[in-house]
């Protein structure tokens, strides 16, 4: 059944718009894979979720926490219009392959699954807030990350000229950097395990010698340098096997990315050397020798 793959991934990635981007550019991301003119709104909606972002940035569940609740949801309720499409999409009397059905199953319901256990555990988390459930919240990111690399795993075996390998790639990346804020943030940790929110001590800037700096600059210039150009070539090849000539989205996708994993990469902890310790041993050894 032709365009089958291409309309479920399409149906799946409307729900799981699960990345550090606003729902709005990712649905101009979508467009411009199908060769469809790209609204402007998308842009202004960009600017709505950032201002979202801010304005909301001293409350408890405020800044990017907030962000994630609002896309989960908002992803949810757009899911919803698909469901009979992805239900009928299922249905392998429309399949003429054994074989490729059972990989689009596979490709495709793991990853679906878990978004929606993904949705019942940071609801639960909302009204339970405790470690536990942040535990729970990151094992099912962590296992849409599994889930999604086996769906591209499998589109690249099987699927290699369907768009809906790009979508693959973007509920990945959604859950990699999902799974790394519920992992690192000092908000989740304040706001869900120690419950002592306040946003003064949370905005501190963290002290960073021109070391730090430097190590982070590069982290974060590698990073955008290699999302573009891996999704530069995505949408490249994406057009081309659509027979379609390249527009300025081929451009301003990658490099919208680009900038998102540079400032993840900014902002994530750095493994700084231990310092400390040495200049410890250092003093122990030297205090043993007076002492003989």
């Amino acid at each position: 059944m032709t365009n089958i793959k291409s309309n479920l991934g399409r149906s799946l990635y409307l729900f799981s718009i699960q990345t550090i981007l606003c729902v709005f550019l990712l649905s101009g991301v979508a467009l411009a894979s199908t060769g469809t003119q790209t609204n402007p709104a998308s842009g202004s909606g960009l600017l709505l979720a950032l201002a979202i972002v801010y304005f909301s940035r001293k409350r408890p569940i405020g800044g990017w926490l907030l962000y994630f609740y609002i896309q989960l949801y908002l992803g949810t309720l757009v899911s919803l219009i698909f469901i009979p499409q992805v239900f009928s999409n299922l249905n392998p009397t429309h399949w003429g392959n054994s074989l490729l059905y059972v990989m689009f199953f596979l490709s495709t319901v793991p990853a679906l699954v878990v978004q929606f256990i993904v949705l019942a555990i940071a609801t639960r988390l909302l009204f339970r807030r405790n470690g536990e459930n942040i535990k729970y919240l990151r094992h099912a990111l962590a296992a849409l990350v599994v889930a999604s690399l086996t769906a591209l795993a499998i589109d690249i075996s099987y699927f290699s000229k369907d768009p809906a390998m790009f979508f693959d790639i973007l509920t990945l990346v959604s859950g990699v950097i999902w799974f790394l804020y519920f992992s690192k943030a000092r908000r989740v940790k304040m706001v869900f395990v120690d419950k002592s929110w306040r946003y003064k001590p949370y905005s501190e800037r963290r002290a960073l010698s021109i070391e730090d700096k430097k190590r982070l600059r590069k982290r974060a210039l590698i990073s955008a340098l290699i999302t573009f150009v891996l999704f530069f070539l995505l949408m490249g090849s994406d057009l081309k096997s659509e027979g379609k000539p390249p527009d300025i989205d081929i451009f301003a996708v990658p490099i919208w990315l680009a900038i998102v994993v540079a400032v993840v990469a900014w902002f994530l902890p750095i493994r700084k050397k231990n310092k400390e310790a040495v200049a410890s041993n250092i003093e122990s050894i030297a205090s043993k020798e007076n002492d003989t």
